[in-house]
């Protein structure tokens, strides 16, 4: 997961650098920063203990968000950085600071949800997800914005509401595991179990080691009377609990 993670970072490290680089040396900071996340990714620092090319692309990000014309760029990408390090609530900060400095880029308040449900923080997480759905175009939404606002929905007991956004999760990103398992928690909360089991069996495909999808799985089994299925998929939780 922390692997994936990684790749994640430095594709939006890549794709931030096509976007805002420019051949100006007031973009130094920024292009130094984005060569260390990628030195980050390829792991030097396992060949050359002595580096830590994530410090330099904090240091360097830091010095670009103290030029106007970086700024905003500087914030965003702190932000992320700080939310791969899993600290919600530094990442949150950088990611205000972005989308104050560019309203325009409504997707962000997305990210500002996810380090709200992070903390805990479900009213404002779903709020923020709702200002990231209605200020961008239908088709611009990331999906995982509407698993966002399913899984605040599952928080406050909206299974109906939760249903619908992990559904426009799906339909809009295909084979995605997190808005399945979502689907499927909804579904069995809703008592629909067949839907539920259908839903966490073909989730199962794509995450095998995911506790959490065979409690519900195991959950809804047993709910439907199918018991055999149920220890089978309870037991498999205690084995992949005893090898971690």
């Amino acid at each position: 997961m922390k692997r994936q993670r990684t790749i994640v970072l430095v594709l939006l490290a890549l794709i931030l650098g096509g976007a805002f680089v420019k051949a100006n040396t007031n973009y130094e900071f920024l292009e130094n920063g984005f060569i260390a996340l990628y030195y980050h990714a390829v792991r030097l620092e396992e060949t050359f203990p002595r580096i830590n090319p994530m410090g330099v692309a904090i240091s360097e990000f830091e010095k670009a968000a103290k030029r106007k014309e970086t700024a905003g760029e500087a914030q965003l990408m702190m932000g992320l950085i700080y939310q791969y390090l899993d600290r919600p609530g530094t990442a949150l900060g950088y990611l205000i600071e972005f989308a104050e400095l560019h309203p325009e880029e409504t997707w962000v308040h997305s990210l500002i949800g996810d380090m709200y449900a992070e903390m805990g923080r479900i009213p404002e997480a779903e709020a923020s997800y709702r200002r990231a759905v209605e200020g961008s175009p239908e088709e611009t939404v990331l999906a995982q914005t509407y698993v966002g606002l399913g899984n605040a929905a599952l928080e406050r007991g909206d299974f109906e509401a939760a249903k619908e956004a992990f559904q426009i999760a799906l339909d809009s990103a295909g084979d995605y595991v997190d808005a399945r398992l979502g689907l499927g928690k909804a579904l069995y909360f809703l008592e629909d179990y067949e839907e539920s089991i259908a839903t966490l069996e073909m989730a199962q495909l794509q995450a095998p080691r995911s506790t959490s999808l065979l409690y519900y799985l195991g959950n809804s089994y047993q709910a439907a009377g199918l018991l055999e299925q149920a220890e089978h998929a309870f037991a498999r939780i205690e084995e992949l609990a005893e090898t971690r």
